[in-house]
Formats: C-alpha cells, sequence, structure tokens
C-alpha cells in the first residue's frame, strides 16, 4: 500500500479540490512550479501529488510545460457512462425494492426536490450551473441512498468527468428538456417496480442518451 507524505497529501489535496470546484478551467495550462509557491512547498511534493492525480485522470501532465484538466476521450466517455449505469442503475434498484423505508423517503424527497428546481430552470431560465448543480443532486442521492462507501467514493471520484459531461451535453439544444425527462421516467420506475428492473433501466437509458450525445460531438 502506497504512504503518503505530509507535504505531498496536501499537495493532493489542494489541486483536487481547485479542480473538482470548478477552478481550475478546462484548456488552459497551469505551472507546477506556481502552485507549489502557493502552498509554500518545494516543487518534489507537488510533483507526486499530481502523478497521483494523473492517475486518477482528473489531470493531464505536459512534461516540462505543465498540467492541465484532463481532456476526455471517447473511451473515457463511454467507461465513465458504463460505470455510472452500474453503480447508479445498482442504486435505483435498492431503491425500488424497500421504497417505505425512512431512509427510501428521504432519498426520494431530496432527488423529487432537485426535479422540482430542474422545472423551475426549464420555465423561468437561468446559469447553467445551476441546472448542473441540481442533476448532480438528484444522483447524488441516489448513490448516497445505497450507504455504500466504495460506491460513492466511485463515484466521486468521477467528479470532475461528471462535471465535463453534463457541460457538453447540456449545450445540445432541447438536452435541459430531455434530461428533466429522463430524470422523470426514474423517479416514476423507482415508485412503480418493486423488482428494481424498470429502475435500472431508466438509469441506463438516461446514460445511453447522453454517451451518444457526446460520442456524436466528440471527434
Amino acid at each position: 500500500m502506497v504512504e503518503y507524505r505530509p507535504l505531498q497529501e496536501s499537495a493532493y489535496n489542494h489541486v483536487r479540490d481547485q479542480v473538482l470546484s470548478g477552478q481550475l478551467q478546462p484548456g488552459v495550462l497551469y505551472s507546477e512550479t506556481k502552485m507549489a509557491a502557493e502552498l509554500n512547498i518545494s516543487r518534489t511534493p507537488m510533483k507526486d501529488a499530481l502523478v497521483r492525480l494523473s492517475q486518477e485522470r482528473l489531470i493531464d501532465i505536459l512534461p516540462s510545460k505543465g498540467f492541465r484538466l484532463h481532456q476526455m476521450s471517447r473511451e473515457d466517455i463511454l467507461q465513465t457512462c458504463q460505470a455510472r449505469t452500474a453503480v447508479e442503475g445498482f442504486c435505483a434498484m435498492q431503491l425500488s425494492r424497500s421504497p417505505s423505508t425512512a431512509a427510501a423517503r428521504e432519498t426520494l424527497r431530496a432527488m423529487e426536490e432537485a426535479q422540482a428546481a430542474m422545472g423551475e430552470f426549464l420555465q423561468d431560465g437561468g446559469e447553467m450551473e445551476a441546472f448542473l448543480d441540481c442533476d448532480l443532486q438528484f444522483h447524488q442521492a441516489l448513490v448516497d441512498f445505497s450507504g455504500n462507501a466504495e460506491l460513492r467514493q466511485l463515484f466521486n471520484s468521477y467528479h470532475y468527468r461528471l462535471y465535463f459531461i453534463a457541460r457538453e451535453a447540456f449545450q445540445v439544444e432541447g438536452r435541459f428538456q430531455k434530461a428533466y425527462e429522463e430524470h422523470r421516467t426514474i423517479l416514476d420506475a423507482v415508485a412503480g417496480d418493486s423488482s428494481g428492473a424498470r429502475a435500472y433501466l431508466a438509469v441506463m437509458g438516461h446514460m445511453e442518451a447522453t454517451r451518444d450525445i457526446l460520442l456524436a460531438h466528440h471527434q
């Protein structure tokens, strides 16, 4: 098992937080030296941290130049959508099998609130970031219901890729409305089939629709 030294861990957490919070912008080249100076550390722990982040596909390292946010490939898109289907489809099945528990009711309430907020966006308009936040809250609530720390960690490790995928997909005309309708289908399936089969297929349909949009525009 790899042991990370305090300075390396600090550097890793600093850059990772900047990636996941949207402080680092796609396509911009960032300096390893400057980032190390911000934390008042040497380049060695920063370099180690960046290698780790690169292995997690949060960033791409350009030797002798710096680093930038990871640029999604077709393979990334396919694998991310497949992984999300596996994780969220399972969680949706579990939710549909126990809809009357307190945890399930709370999860459904959170998902309905996110859905309602997306509906308000469609009616009144607003910033894309607001819709993205509601979209993430919808899916996060579903995964959190599982109570499975491994599934939550896997989902959270995709945070940047989720953000990238959502932003790209919502550039397509009509995608906001379609995503809203697909979320409604997931909610209806969870409530209407105790076997979980419809819920899984609803999640799969949502992910495949997103995948197809991205692949069609990704050259």
